[in-house]
């Protein structure tokens, strides 16, 4: 054997840019053999023409395509069963486009959220603009927590079937009569908001309009206090509330470990508030 003619393992690997183990382990699945083995010194030694060949290989795999579905293609590959495979990765990719996409709008959308929730003044209610928003809304009684876990689990089912994945943790829509005599945790309609209209899933909207908005600081438990702060600014300012207050989490255990540091956004209807 002419070693002129041949690199070694070493020398190949530098060349394609991979690693020695790399090339064995191609070697041992019968996917990349080396042209020549020295039975007497167990060194391989590959031929320029084999560059090619691992170019494909390589290619491949920036295609994400599996080890085994390669090999199988290398053994008996054809003009023909290369345009089936890069038909078949073109539609791979283009689901993967479509998942990066929508985790982008997913973390876009998390991350206003978040944003909004650092700069929430705790000691501030005001008049502010919301967009119109869908969302997908469950009911449950609040007295049997068994069922009330279970129709909060149909949501996220629901939503997972529908192809929804917010950035919005799940909200709640409280009574602004019931609020108004001291029941602060009547939790027993609770929604999804939606990042648009949904194609096909059952969606209730939130009213785009004028709404009361405050930033409540603590768990749930505490609720009530903020709450009062937001009548005695109403009652004050002469403000007329609507029907609905509507609870949305902006920093919650995602963010934090404690309670005390959660924040939620109160937005409460105003009465001819569009």
């Amino acid at each position: 054997m002419n070693k002129k003619r041949y690199l070694s393992t070493g020398e190949l690997a530098k060349a394609v840019g991979t690693t020695k183990h790399t090339l064995f382990h191609y070697d041992e699945i019968g996917l990349f053999s080396p042209e020549y083995k020295d039975e007497l010194t167990g060194y391989r030694y590959y031929s320029f023409a084999q560059l090619e060949e691992f170019d494909v290989i390589y290619m491949l795999r920036e295609l994400g395509m599996p080890l085994q579905e390669i090999k199988q293609y290398m053994k008996g590959r054809t003009p023909e069963k290369l345009l089936e495979l890069l038909a078949a990765e073109e539609r791979m990719t283009e689901e993967c486009m479509k998942r990066l996409k929508k985790t982008r709008s997913w973390m876009k959308s998390k991350e206003l959220l978040i944003r909004e929730g650092i700069a929430a003044d705790a000691e501030e209610i005001k008049i502010q603009h919301e967009p119109l928003q869908y969302m997908i809304m469950r009911k449950a009684d609040i007295s049997d927590d068994i069922l009330w876990a279970k129709e909060l689990g149909k949501l996220y089912d629901y939503c997972s079937e529908n192809g929804i994945d917010s950035a919005y943790p799940v909200g709640y829509r409280q009574n602004i009569g019931e609020l108004k005599t001291g029941i602060y945790d009547n939790y027993s309609v609770f929604y999804q908001i939606l990042e648009k209209k949904p194609a096909k899933a059952e969606w209730h909207i939130r009213q785009e309009g004028e709404y009361l908005v405050a930033y409540h600081k603590g768990n749930w438990q505490t609720i009530g206090e903020t709450y009062e702060k937001i009548f005695a600014y109403a009652e004050a300012q002469r403000i007329s509330l609507g029907k609905y207050s509507y609870e949305d989490s902006l920093l919650d255990r995602m963010t934090f470990e404690r309670e005390e540091d959660y924040i939620t956004k109160i937005s409460c209807e105003i009465q001819g508030g569009k």
